[in-house]
């Protein structure tokens, strides 16, 4: 059993994320701008795609906890996707334009060199973003949260775009220009790829793809642990929301009255419920032999 600590941490881990990096993302921006830090901007716009998967769960809380109707059988949990899907192109299609700027003023305009703001910036964000990597990851880890665990990773990633702009803006401090804008465009290449990964994840996730991969080593060993049951069989899990769906075969031996199997079935449910905190639905279809 989790302690009270750790539940008001998971409570609050998702708000955290968004208003720490809504500020970051303010300050960067801000700073690159009247700074004049190409790179910084970018980095401002990578600590915008950490807002992603936390955002829209909060944002579409109140349809994924809207209870099935006659028109959505399986609830509104798939709602989440969708928008991160959306706001995933939407922060790849400012990347893209970023990337046009600063080929722009690598190829067109000398780049000035940045205030050296940017550069207590860039420190303040490294740290910050470390911390936020440390306090995700342990809740994620405590809670076997795979959503939580993919934001402390996008915060974690955080830490190297800002060490670039780091690298840039001292660089060009130390008269070499054009390595701001160098600076982000490695920031913008790992923009695109944690939005796309996201993006993938979203479709994937649209289209019930299987998690299995992650979870299903999980299911397959506390099953056998039950007692009563001979195996597993048929495994299938999906994406609802920020839930998990299974379902699956159990063999048990055909001896067993119909009681005595449900009731081994209902052991398994409490089991995998109580072991597997994203697990939502489980479905077990009792198989004799």
């Amino acid at each position: 059993m989790k302690s009270e600590r750790c539940n008001i941490c998971r409570g609050r881990v998702g708000m955290v994320g968004i208003w720490v990096n809504v500020v970051l993302v303010v300050t960067k921006i801000v700073v690159g701008v009247t700074g004049g830090s190409k790179a910084c901007i970018a980095d401002g716009l990578h600590s915008a795609s950490n807002i992603i998967t936390a955002g829209t769960i909060l944002v579409c809380q109140k349809f994924t906890n809207r209870q099935p109707d006659d028109d959505f059988n399986h609830g509104f949990g798939k709602v989440e996707f969708l928008a991160a899907a959306m706001v995933s192109l939407t922060v790849i299609t400012g990347a893209v334009f970023l990337i046009m700027l600063s080929i722009k003023h690598l190829l067109i305009e000398p780049a000035a060199p940045p205030h050296l703001a940017t550069v207590l910036i860039a420190v303040i964000s490294i740290a910050t973003n470390e911390t936020l990597f440390r306090y995700m990851q342990c809740v994620g880890t405590q809670f076997k949260s795979q959503s939580i665990l993919a934001n402390a990773w996008a915060n974690r990633a955080d830490c190297f775009s800002s060490l670039a702009v780091l690298v840039g803006v001292i660089g060009a401090r130390f008269g070499i220009p054009h390595l701001d804008p160098i600076a982000a465009l490695v920031v913008v290449a790992a923009i695109i790829k944690i939005s796309g990964n996201i993006l993938i994840d979203s479709v994937r996730a649209l289209m019930d793809g299987s998690v299995n991969h992650i979870y299903g080593e999980e299911i397959k060993d506390l099953v056998h642990g039950v007692e009563g049951v001979q195996g597993i069989s048929g495994l299938k899990t999906r994406h609802v929301g920020q839930h998990i769906w299974a379902e699956f075969d159990i063999h048990v031996e055909s001896l067993y009255s119909l009681r005595d199997a449900d009731y081994i079935a209902a052991r398994v449910k409490k089991l995998l419920h109580g072991r597997i905190t994203d697990l939502e639905e489980v479905m077990i279809h009792v198989r004799p032999q």
